[in-house]
């Protein structure tokens, strides 16, 4: 995954790594970009593992480094096997190291097979070195957490609501609660969606509306479900932000619902950049989020894929008072600090060393 002019906030996080690395090494790469038809997406992968080959064996590396170890680490691994002092650090995401559904079992067993020769492997969080520590038998010691290019803080800021709703073209009588994912399986619209709708059934939503952010495989499920719950005068679904969107997107909204229930959900940026904004964050209480989002004290947790408990805690939120929301709101900007590009940064330099 790599940002393209098409689809700039595609793997912007491996960029984001990429830039931080240029500022203390010499980095090439050998990218693929988003393809929606399936011959190109097929020419594509066939050119970064040529790529890979061919720059791997013509220039003397230090380093190959792979993101996606499941998807693309042929090219590299066959480079690292003909070149002794070449060392293979890889990095792992979402359904590299965990099977969400039958299909991602073919990932499962290409990283057993690649991830037997690299040097480091890299994770996002906590829960997902745990996975590869016990799942795939791979040396504690050579795991190391860093958090996908962290948070930019500085540009994840506080702004005016009411002039960021502006800037969205959003109804200015409505207090907006969002959530932004890619609107694929597991990763928790239903449960927003049915949320919104227990809401409606207590007769709780009030001035309330709901933004959805993004695309994905299952736009058509999104869409139906949010008809067959009669939910259309209340949800407003947007293509995925980039940029000052993005933070516009986060400073508009009262708070934000991060609903996945995705098992291969490893940490979960989107959350942590609400919290830099300032915005409070409603998370599931498992997987990624769980790293981060700690109950009571820097947000609200609820019991995953459970739209009642979702609905509990929401009402909960809208009844906090102002000091004791600004507190929560203050430590969730703590815990953002922690995740900043420039507090992590070390971490992806320190590997390479």
């Amino acid at each position: 995954m790599y940002p393209s002019n098409k689809y700039g906030y595609y793997g912007i996080y491996v960029k984001n790594v990429k830039e931080i690395l240029d500022r203390e090494y010499y980095v090439e790469t050998v990218v693929c970009h988003k393809e929606e038809n399936k011959f190109k997406k097929l020419l594509s992968y066939i050119n970064l593992y040529l790529g890979v080959i061919f720059k791997g064996i013509v220039n003397n590396y230090d380093y190959l480094y792979v993101h996606f170890i499941s998807s693309s680490s042929f090219g590299a691994v066959l480079t690292k096997l003909t070149s002794k002092d070449v060392k293979l650090v890889l990095n792992a995401h979402c359904n590299d190291v965990i099977d969400d559904t039958k299909k991602d079992l073919i990932n499962i067993r290409k990283t057993r097979r690649y991830i037997k020769y690299a040097d480091k492997v890299i994770v996002p969080s906590e829960y997902f070195k745990n996975i590869v520590k016990d799942n795939y038998y791979y040396d504690e010691d050579k795991i190391v957490v860093y958090p996908s290019g962290g948070v930019d803080t500085s540009v994840f800021i506080d702004l005016d609501k009411e002039e960021c709703k502006e800037k969205l073209k959003l109804n200015k009588d409505y207090k907006y609660i969002g959530f932004a994912s890619r609107i694929e399986a597991n990763k928790g619209y239903d449960i927003y969606l049915r949320f919104i709708k227990e809401l409606e059934k207590d007769k709780k939503i009030g001035d309330y509306r709901f933004l959805i952010i993004g695309t994905g495989s299952e736009e058509k499920k999104l869409n139906s479900l949010i008809k067959d719950l009669n939910l259309e005068k209340y949800v407003e679904v947007r293509s995925m932000l980039e940029g000052e969107d993005l933070l516009y997107f986060y400073n508009s909204i009262d708070a934000f619902i991060f609903p996945t229930y995705r098992r291969s959900e490893s940490l979960g940026l989107v959350g942590l950049e609400a919290m830099s904004c300032g915005t409070f964050v409603i998370a599931s209480d498992n997987y990624g989020p769980s790293s981060y989002v700690k109950n009571n004290k820097n947000g609200f947790t609820f019991k995953s894929k459970d739209p009642i408990d979702l609905k509990n805690r929401f009402i909960e939120f809208s009844k906090l008072s102002n000091d004791k929301l600004d507190k929560m709101i203050s430590k969730a900007k703590e815990t953002a600090k922690e995740y900043d590009k420039k507090t992590t940064k070390n971490i992806i330099i320190n590997v390479f060393e």
